[in-house]
């Protein structure tokens, strides 16, 4: 596990801008041949790694930039080359990408503009890059997540996988859209199963095993115990009674701070003591974890072993994001993945069963 606690956030957008290349035509003899180095060497994705989400984004957007312009630099150079296709199809997704970056209603109808061009004339072999390109386009269009949107989605990438069954992004792609599935596990593990044992990236495979942990895990009880930052020995087996909120968060990522802010929220519409609350940091210094316990003036018992993602803990439970939030029901059942989707709803309906 490599990447810092603000790109782990933004890996969708990523996954889809890096990961997902494109299959690379042929080289081709004479000048054009260093300018598509210099594109396909761009697929690597950002290499930095800012110490903030918002260096992250900015970060990513200079990189899209960097990629339109040198694909526009080679369709104007090279207009017979044999990679004019991809060279294009590159293009489009860029833009659509950027416009989402920059919420741009008219970049974006750019790269729709190129790929509804492409369709018109793409041959047979041409015609699976058009077909990914449909399904991350919907992917990336999910602004709203509805389940008719998420079925969407899903159908679209069973689609490509029957359509396609040996591309090599299958497995990205399928674990993409698993994301999606948190509060339908069944859903969920039926991807990931069939995204398994077809992904060659180690990264991937790592991160495809701890999903498939942690939905495994729902309806289970959690083992879970550690000694907190303030000296007490906590056990969720001495937890029972209550539902219990896990948020797993990282001081350097902001939207850990908003995920902590969102819970506290929580706690305010909640009876009192109805809740027990406890947190797991994967900072690698105390520094960032102390800012956060002052500002946010927490006193959940807080987790910390200064192992960041290597942690014992985080490996045995499958963590592989921050913010994570988990809810567990009275009787240490894992009963949410993804508590920060309407914490207060899902913790009541926990408390009407007890």
């Amino acid at each position: 596990m490599n990447l810092t606690t603000p790109l782990r956030r933004l890996r969708p957008l990523l996954a889809i801008a890096a990961a997902f290349a494109l299959h690379s035509a042929a080289a081709c003899a004479g000048d054009a041949g260093p300018d598509w180095k210099a594109i396909t060497d761009l697929d690597a994705g950002p290499r930095e790694k800012p110490p903030t989400e918002e260096g992250a984004r900015l970060m990513i957007h200079a990189h899209l930039v960097r990629q339109e312009k040198a694909l526009r630099a080679f369709l104007g150079a090279h207009p017979e080359d044999a990679r004019i296709f991809e060279a294009r199809l590159r293009l489009a997704r860029a833009l659509q990408i950027r416009g989402d970056f920059e919420n741009s209603d008219k970049v974006r109808a750019e790269g729709h503009r190129l790929l509804d061009d492409l369709e018109k004339s793409a041959t047979p072999a041409q015609r699976v890059e058009l077909d990914f390109a449909k399904v991350t386009r919907l992917m990336r269009n999910l602004r709203e997540v509805t389940p008719a949107r998420r079925e969407e989605v899903r159908a679209a990438a069973r689609k490509f996988q029957e359509a396609h069954p040996a591309d090599r992004r299958l497995a990205a792609l399928l674990a993409e859209v698993a994301t999606l599935f948190d509060a339908q596990p069944k859903v969920k593990e039926a991807l990931l199963a069939d995204a398994q044992p077809l992904a060659q990236d180690a990264e991937l495979k790592a991160r495809i095993a701890d999903d498939l942990k942690r939905v495994r895990l729902l309806g289970e009880v959690v083992p879970l115990s550690f000694t907190s930052l303030q000296g007490r020995d906590i056990n969720l087996a001495d937890l029972r009674g209550r539902p219990v909120l896990i948020v797993f968060f990282a001081g350097a990522s902001q939207p850990s701070v908003g995920a902590i802010a969102n819970v506290q929220y929580t706690l305010t519409e909640l009876p009192p003591s109805s809740v027990h609350v406890l947190g797991v940091s994967l900072d690698d210094k105390r520094e960032a974890l102390d800012a956060v316990l002052k500002t946010r003036a927490l006193t959940w018992p807080v987790a910390f072993d200064g192992k960041s993602w290597e942690s014992p803990l985080v490996r045995a439970l499958g963590i592989n994001a921050v913010p994570t939030v988990w809810l567990l029901d009275a009787r240490g059942r894992l009963r949410s993945l993804n508590a920060l989707d309407g914490t207060t709803s899902q913790v009541r309906l926990l408390l009407r069963e007890r």
